[in-house]
């Protein structure tokens, strides 16, 4: 798998873990779409985007569905996990100031 490809492979799984949390705990919440976008100050077709997994939500766009569906925004993130290879922090290719954090099977400077 090419860096590009496996980049989109893991936001691609990243994206449907957060679809599906957010499916979750819409039903737990007894919410509609309709009604858990009007809570969350967006539109029914933004929430049903991102429960299928084909919109990728912004970090504000998170803690608006969050509070939509009566949720903490760590809820919908739930189940993703991000490792840190201390190992690596030290690496030539890494610029000054950051670190590398491994998606899916690369590691990218953050």
């Amino acid at each position: 798998m090419t860096p590009k490809r496996s980049e989109r492979a893991a936001a691609t799984r990243v994206t449907r873990r957060f679809a599906k949390n957010l499916a979750s705990r819409r039903r737990r919440s007894d919410l509609s779409q309709a009604k858990a976008a009007e809570r969350s100050g967006l539109h029914h077709t933004e929430i049903s985007l991102l429960e299928r997994g084909l919109r990728v939500p912004r970090l504000d766009t998170i803690v608006q569905v969050a509070a939509g569906v009566e949720a903490e925004p760590c809820e919908l993130l739930a189940g993703m996990v991000w490792r840190l290879d201390r190992r690596r922090l030290h690496d030539r290719d890494v610029p000054p100031g950051c670190f590398e954090v491994k998606v899916g099977n690369r590691w990218v400077a953050a």
